[in-house]
């Protein structure tokens, strides 16, 4: 696990790493979508969503910027443990 900055790579199971963004408080689902995960943000606030590519360790967060910044400083914090 690692994060710098927007690049964020993820090397666990998908069960490890929706524990951890259960601790972001956000309420969020999963999605299988073939070669990656994804994980849709249901605040009713932002559009944020975060792909995970498992075979590369991939992060991306995507979304509105205002809401999305914070998120992913709080999400690298996370993964750097």
């Amino acid at each position: 696990m690692q994060a710098a900055g927007a690049r964020m790579t993820f090397s666990g199971s998908l069960e490890e790493l929706s524990a951890l963004v259960q601790q972001l408080g956000l309420p969020c689902h999963w999605e299988h979508k073939g070669a990656f995960e994804l994980c849709v943000f249901d605040d009713g606030v932002s559009n944020l969503k975060l792909n995970w590519w498992p075979e590369t360790g991939a992060l991306r967060l995507v979304g509105d910027p205002e809401q999305r910044v914070d998120v992913e400083r709080r999400l690298a914090e996370l993964l750097a443990g």
